[in-house]
């Protein structure tokens, strides 16, 4: 065979490295990397707003924040912000990782370990800054990086399903009034012609990573003591203007199936809840219409000293339209939850009827923490909105739409809103909303009047006015001014006592804010 010259031996080179450099080219150019994300800056101006989320006014008398209790307040004003960084490894349009990324703080807060974090739900250590929330202080220098997605985004090869595994958003289909959170599961879409189907399971907590409940002689153990959520919906368009939907959402709370590791007898305190939907949404001619009905039942097991069980029926609808008129468009909603009575608190009749929304509970200890929303109504103050709320510090009177702070206590709600969202030139808009709100139902979470220590007649909660201006400075930078005064109604009427220990109305809760948001 003739040997190759050295011209010739270079040439042959020279083609497999382009080959090469092709080919790895092609591999790196089929491969997409983006990036995406956010920053928020905000400024506050208010009487109840202090850094800190959870309920306004919540109890027989206004519990939180503990020194809003008179009728003559100090204002607060702080600063907090908000970076969201996303990152999406695509390999192509049926596979990609996703990812999400979160950093908050209230400036002058925590920086560098100084101090521990109360608002946190591990305690962080004095000498380290490793914590949630923190670094807006001094110096900074805090290990402040959240985790807020993970999760493999994949279509099943030869098939109409598509599944997320991992950290990843769930939202109910009934507006978010049971659960709207980030958690760990695997979800499942198919959609087949005008039919979508949707699956998942979430694990919310395992109580083997909690102090209270472990098995006997079994600590530990992964998996035996769950809150696990189930998700089944079917949504199928009827044409291009109308939806209907059925939706089936199972709450199981496992935890703790035994008081402690040394109980000699196990003792049930699950919770098991059963919810039904009905969905639907239709544009007649200039009118979007959209709404639900929901049902709740199930049992919650060993609710008070003498071993009862309480068997729940609880319901919830809403209704909602909106049309453009004029500049902008017009909106109005109605929502309704279904609360317990004062029988509730002593159950005497064993029957629960209060909506059960999901909330954040480590080691199986409900709280005023809820992981549900209600953004239709377009309040910043009377209900836990995420459109309007601040990156950390969310302060409403309804921060879960069961409107109270257990299963047992639930109140129930009725809140009418109407607003008109206004585009009054291509930077500049604004939103302009009302609403009020009601207790559906009187039990023990009721203010006394402190005159004659009687439970308040009213259910009526209050009512609030707030605007909300937006001005695009660019594309992608947004200044913003938000403010809403809530007029309390006789629901508090003489609830609390002033610093002279004289019976007094609660001041009524009125915020205002400045807000910078960059989208990227």
């Amino acid at each position: 065979m003739e040997r190759l010259s050295s011209r010739n031996k270079m040439k042959v080179a020279l083609l497999g490295a382009c080959v090469l450099t092709m080919a790895t080219a092609v591999q790196a150019s089929a491969f997409e990397n983006e990036f995406h994300g956010s920053y928020m800056l905000k400024y506050f101006i208010s009487n109840y707003e202090q850094g800190g989320a959870g309920a306004i006014l919540s109890g027989p008398t206004p519990a939180f924040p503990s020194g809003n209790t008179t009728s003559n307040l100090r204002i607060n004003n702080y600063f907090e912000q908000r970076a969201r960084l996303f990152y999406t490894a695509k390999a192509s349009d049926d596979l990609k990782l996703v990812t999400g990324f979160e950093m908050d703080s209230v400036w002058g807060d925590k920086a560098q370990g100084a101090l521990t974090a109360a608002n946190s739900n591990a305690t962080a250590s004095t000498t380290t800054a490793a914590f949630r929330n923190s670094g807006g202080a001094l110096e900074s220098d805090a290990v402040n990086l959240e985790t807020k997605w993970v999760y493999l985004d994949f279509k099943i090869p030869a098939t109409p399903t598509r599944v997320r595994a991992g950290i990843q958003p769930f939202k109910d289909s009934i507006k978010g009034v049971m659960f709207d959170f980030d958690a760990a599961g695997i979800s499942a879409s198919t959609q087949v012609n005008a039919a979508t189907f949707n699956t998942a399971y979430i694990r919310g907590y395992d109580q083997s990573y909690f102090s209270v409940g472990s098995p006997m002689n079994q600590a530990n153990v992964r998996g035996n003591q769950n809150l696990d959520i189930g998700v089944v919906e079917l949504k199928y368009a009827l044409n291009k203007s109308a939806n209907v939907g059925a939706a089936y959402y199972i709450y199981g709370d496992g935890r703790p199936l035994y008081l402690s590791a040394t109980a000699t007898t196990p003792v049930d305190t699950s919770t098991q809840v059963h919810a039904f939907g009905l969905t639907g949404d239709a544009k007649v001619g200039p009118v979007a219409l959209s709404g639900f009905a929901a049902y709740q039942g199930g049992i919650l097991r060993n609710v008070n000293s003498n071993g009862d069980s309480a068997f729940l029926n609880a319901f919830a609808y809403n209704v909602a339209g909106k049309m453009d008129v004029g500049p902008g468009t017009l909106k109005t909603a109605l929502l309704f939850t279904s609360g317990n009575d004062n029988n509730a608190s002593t159950l005497k009749s064993k029957h629960l009827t209060g909506w059960v929304t999901v909330n954040q509970s480590p080691d199986a200890i409900w709280g005023v923490s809820s992981v549900s929303s209600y953004n239709e109504s377009g309040m910043i103050l009377l209900n836990r909105n995420n459109l309007t709320s601040g990156p950390t510090t969310e302060n409403m009177m309804v921060y879960n739409m069961g409107n109270g702070t257990t299963p047992i206590n639930q109140q129930g709600l009725y809140l009418y809103t109407i607003g008109y969202d206004a585009n009054i030139t291509p930077k500049l808009s604004a939103s302009l909303n009302a609403g009020a709100a009601w207790a559906a139902h009187t039990n023990a979470l009721k203010p006394t009047d402190k005159h004659n220590n009687i439970q308040n007649a009213s259910n009526y909660m209050g009512t609030e006015l707030n605007i909300v201006t937006n001005y695009k400075l660019y594309d992608n930078l947004e200044a913003k001014i938000q403010a809403a005064y809530v007029f309390l109604g006789g629901f508090y009427k003489n609830s609390v006592l002033n610093g002279k220990n004289a019976v007094a109305d609660p001041e009524s809760p009125y915020t205002a804010r400045v807000v910078l948001q960059y989208s990227f």
